[in-house]
């Protein structure tokens, strides 16, 4: 697995560098315990947290896929919490691999003790690799894009994006962001990769806020839904080349997957309830 070069970690503080070198130690070196910690501690703590009001959609098109498969999960963000549910799901309701990686932004999970502590018991340091702020640190960045890329060089690796970037703070939902080209970089470099789209709605931001839903007497008031996709190939793309403009298309595509999933659950699930 590749390694950052001292010229790509040269601008990175001392804490934030700390935290990428104890994550990417223990990825390489103890990975099937880290899978451990996910399946046995935290697939239980998020159902602690939502997992009574977590309705699931679509799984049927996750049936085929197997252990081998290596995917990209893209979803609306909209919430802290997003992956904590969409993760349990992929862990016991699929035949997949138990390695996903969920990229995230450096601040607070990597440029803090606390923030690498809750990474480590929230994730077992699958929050991975932190992708940092600032110009000065676009050289990491850079290394972190090849990290995903090297990532799914292996069998049945899967990732978590949010195409958005960051979370989208209108209370409507069913808007987005404006995508971003990073998913489709991505998947331009990883011919073998596929995504399935996900929308996920009806979570807070707040882990007291999130057990009071779940455990207080109007539950019934507070659901989240999870709407799965079918998978998407990007063969026909990646015939166009290596452009920006490419990387832009498949992300389009994808974020379009999940706009029309936003809208098949508004005009389907919400519409029944």
């Amino acid at each position: 697995m590749i390694r950052p070069t001292p010229e790509q970690l040269q601008n990175i503080p001392r804490l934030e560098r700390f935290w990428f070198a104890v994550a990417d130690v223990l990825l390489r070196r103890a990975r099937p315990l880290l899978i451990l910690w996910n399946r046995v501690v935290m697939v239980h703590f998020s159902w602690l947290m939502t997992g009574p009001r977590v309705h699931s959609w679509g799984t049927e098109h996750l049936a085929n896929l197997g252990p081998k498969d290596c995917l990209i999960f893209v979803s609306n963000h909209r919430s802290f919490f997003d992956f904590y549910v969409i993760g349990p799901i992929l862990y016991t309701r699929t035949r997949l691999a138990k390695t996903i990686l969920f990229p995230v932004r450096s601040p607070f999970f990597y440029d803090s003790f606390l923030g690498g502590f809750v990474n480590a018991l929230m994730s077992g340091f699958f929050m991975f690799p932190p992708i940092m702020r600032g110009k000065d640190k676009r050289s990491f960045n850079a290394y972190a894009l090849d990290r995903m890329v090297a990532e799914l060089e292996r069998p049945g690796m899967q990732l978590g994006i949010h195409p958005e970037g960051t979370r989208n703070k209108n209370p409507d939902p069913y808007t987005f962001l404006r995508a971003q080209p990073g998913v489709g970089t991505i998947l331009s470099r990883s011919t073998h990769t596929r995504v399935v789209p996900v929308f996920i709605t009806g979570l807070s931001n707040g882990f007291g806020e999130e057990f009071r839903r779940t455990w207080g007497k109007r539950r019934a008031e507070f659901p989240i839904d999870v709407v799965f996709g079918a998978p998407i190939s990007f063969d026909d793309l990646r015939e166009e080349g290596n452009r920006l403009s490419v990387h832009m298309k498949m992300t389009q595509r994808s974020m379009d997957a999940v706009v029309e999933l936003a809208e098949y659950h508004r005009e389907e699930v919400a519409a029944k309830r």
